[in-house]
């Protein structure tokens, strides 16, 4: 259909199509941000020198931590609900409010409660940027570029981790809200130019709309280009049919039946994406997020917790923009399978070095927990949970994809709930070792199912199954 090169993404096609990952970004970006900050922030409003008028207990945080685990389910279903009904569009602009609303609540806090309802706010907003916008950026993506830009997304949460990081460490408590508070305001103004996308609304019957949302993501504006008017619009009108056609042919305007669930292929498809949940959860790969400086202080290692997160965030930062790069070259399976590989490596010498050093050791060795924390970090940004919402959007039937998304990110959401409330008490009640063997025993047993049954889903249409 269009000319291929090692620099397609910067081919003219592309160009609206990257604007608007980046302008959905934002979001992705402030919503991790606010994660980032949860983690030195708990260290600090549970010592003296808490900016806080009320003391935060260690099961306070512990709430504090899961709360967000139930604000995912409750956005998963409400974001399951909304997405077909309402459309992509409507959805983004939704998410952005339950964000500021954490944000507000934070700096108006007066009681633990707050904390609370906040974190219950962000899940919402988690849920919404983890279910509709992998889904838009799925359907206003070509796939030659479409791996790299969902993957994308990892990259700029791993940034915004980072800064969240740094900003609690550094700045003052109630200036962080004011800085932050401004994203999403910058990203719902950014949304107002940006339509619907054509799958959505062929869906709903829109076929003119969804021909200018076509030609708007695909660049194509035959009458500004004189010299491209003979080849681009029938390009155009080619591509858009075969669009046309392929939603109509797979009965995606078609109202979804529990028949289309409860297929042979449908169902192992299902229970391939619970393994990559359990994976993605219950290794670790997003609780050690959350809890970063509390695992460092937990080690043994001398250094300062808060500045060992700090240098997490770098390395996340690369691991994700490892994704990015390589995604598309090698595929999802390589990445994903090598990262668990990896993950695993990294937290069993992690906790061996815990359990079998003595204080003296642990001194003298101080960067080794680094060390093996970075390796986990890294390989669980560029696979296990770089690329996850890659490979899950695209390995579900085109006609179902929405609700089967939906339903995955649900029971994504449980699991992260669980860990979230559970990964405190291991760590503080069971200890790291322990923490780090069953986590690092989660990727043993998970990687060896997706080695044998994960297929390989690059360059899949997202239109035909």
């Amino acid at each position: 259909m269009h000319a291929k090169s090692k620099l397609a993404i910067f081919n003219k096609r592309y160009r609206r199509q990257i604007l608007a990952t980046l302008t959905e970004h934002i979001m992705t970006f402030a919503h991790a941000a606010g994660l980032g900050w949860l983690s030195p922030t708990l260290n600090i409003l549970q010592s003296p020198a808490s900016p806080l008028d009320f003391p935060i207990t260690t099961e306070d945080a512990s709430w504090i931590g899961s709360t967000f685990g139930l604000g995912f389910i409750a956005g998963n279903v409400f974001f399951g609900l909304t997405l077909d009904r309402l459309g992509r569009k409507l959805n983004i602009y939704i998410l952005a409010f339950p964000h500021m609303i954490f944000w507000i609540l934070n700096y108006l806090v007066q009681s633990v409660e707050y904390l609370y309802v906040g974190r219950f706010c962000a899940g919402l907003a988690s849920a919404g940027i983890f279910l509709v916008v992998p889904v838009y950026i799925s359907e206003i993506t070509d796939k030659d570029i479409r791996g790299a830009l969902t993957a994308m997304a990892m990259m700029f949460f791993s940034t915004g981790l980072l800064c969240g990081y740094i900003l609690a460490t550094y700045l003052d408590y109630y200036l962080i809200p004011c800085i932050i508070i401004v994203l999403p305001i910058i990203y719902l103004v950014g949304n107002l130019f940006l339509p619907e996308t054509p799958q959505c609304l062929l869906k709903h019957g829109r076929e003119k709309e969804a021909e200018l949302s076509f030609n708007f993501y695909k660049n194509i504006e035959p009458e500004t280009n004189v010299e491209c008017f003979a080849t681009q619009p029938s390009v155009a009108i080619s591509e858009f049919k075969e669009l046309k056609a392929a939603i109509d042919l797979g009965g995606l305007s078609v109202p979804v039946t529990l028949k289309d669930f409860f297929n042979r292929s449908t169902l192992f498809n299902f229970f391939t994406a619970a393994i990559l949940c359990l994976l993605n959860q219950l290794s670790g790969s997003f609780a050690i997020i959350n809890y970063m400086a509390n695992v460092f202080a937990a080690s043994g290692s001398t250094i300062d917790p808060n500045v060992s997160a700090i240098v997490m965030g770098f390395v996340q930062i690369l691991g994700s923009l490892s994704a990015t790069v390589l995604v598309e070259r090698f595929g999802r399976r390589p990445l994903l399978l090598s990262s668990a590989v990896g993950m695993m490596v990294g937290m069993y010498g992690f906790g061996a070095f815990v359990q079998f050093t003595d204080e003296e050791t642990k001194a003298a060795y101080n960067w080794v927990p680094i060390i093996f924390m970075m390796l986990v970090v890294f390989t669980a940004s560029y696979g296990v949970f770089g690329i996850f919402f890659t490979i899950v959007v695209e390995m579900h039937p085109a006609k179902i994809r929405v609700q089967a998304l939906s339903i995955c990110m649900l029971f994504n959401s449980i699991l992260v709930f669980i860990t979230l409330k559970l990964y405190p008490f291991f760590l503080f009640n069971l200890g790291i070792t322990v923490t780090m063997y069953s986590c690092a025993s989660v990727c043993v047993i998970a990687g060896i199912y997706l080695y044998i049954f994960l297929p390989e889903t690059k360059g899949k249409s997202m239109e035909k199954d």
